[in-house]
């Protein structure tokens, strides 16, 4: 490897840090027997999308070094859909099994997260403009996302405990490898500021939001998908899944 490589990877973290996690999420699901869980965690991934323009309101919080200098690039979309296809893979593991998708097609589904995601959006943008900090108007909307799904169908509960306590280590571990291989990366975050507190080395929004994502989002992918964790029946079993 020519030494303008090696200079090039130590001066973007945030972008070589994250493609091994980004060919897991890809490659991994496909181990998987069940179709609908491993096009769930797509979808997830794929939803989450759309969240990487909020990396223009985070400059108080953090300012990471992206190719070609820009405000929002392609680390951003390459974070987004891990993350989401991650909280996925990692809440539903449990019950992988017997995970049914019962919304007929992708575009169904962003039919009925489009409003949710407005609504979010717009409280976000209006919490921010309001002088609210990014980390913290991300906190408040995505946990009242959650509530008010967590209200329309209960039992999805469980789910959201699960992604909190396996996706939060996870994701912190990651966290902890990526600091240790770029020393220089955690210049990106605002040791001045609250959430850039560091907490196990790791910067405390970080850790925060580990926890409200990673509760969230598989419950929002689940009710979109109108996911259902039941046995299937063998006639069920060899039905098409939705693309």
């Amino acid at each position: 490897m020519s030494s303008s490589v090696l200079e090039s990877v130590k001066a973007h973290p945030y972008l070589f840090a994250n493609l091994p996690i980004l060919a897991a999420v890809i490659l991994l699901p496909r181990l998987a027997p069940n179709r609908d869980y491993r096009q769930a965690a797509v979808f997830s991934g794929l939803a989450c999308l759309p969240c990487s323009l909020a990396e223009i309101t985070s400059a108080t919080y953090w300012r990471p070094e992206l190719l070609g200098g820009m405000r929002c690039g392609v680390e951003d979309m390459i974070f987004t859909y891990t993350v989401g296809a991650s909280a996925w893979l990692m809440a539903a593991l449990w019950r992988h099994e017997s995970c049914t998708v019962g919304t007929r097609s992708f575009g169904s589904a962003f039919q009925r997260l489009t409003p949710w995601a407005l609504t979010v959006t717009v409280a976000y943008i209006g919490l921010w403009l309001a002088g609210m900090n990014c980390v913290t108007a991300t906190l408040v909307c995505s946990a009242g996302l959650l509530l008010f799904l967590l209200r329309r169908r209960p039992s999805l509960w469980r789910l959201a405990l699960t992604g909190l306590v396996s996706f939060t280590p996870i994701y912190m571990l990651e966290e902890t490898v990526q600091f240790a291989a770029w020393p220089n990366y955690l210049a990106y975050w605002n040791s001045e500021g609250i959430w850039g507190t560091l907490v196990l080395g790791i910067p405390l929004g970080e850790i925060a939001w580990a926890v409200i994502f990673g509760a969230a989002c598989p419950v929002v992918i689940a009710s979109v998908l109108d996911i259902a964790f039941e046995a299937r029946t063998s006639a069920e079993s060899i039905q098409p899944s939705p693309a």
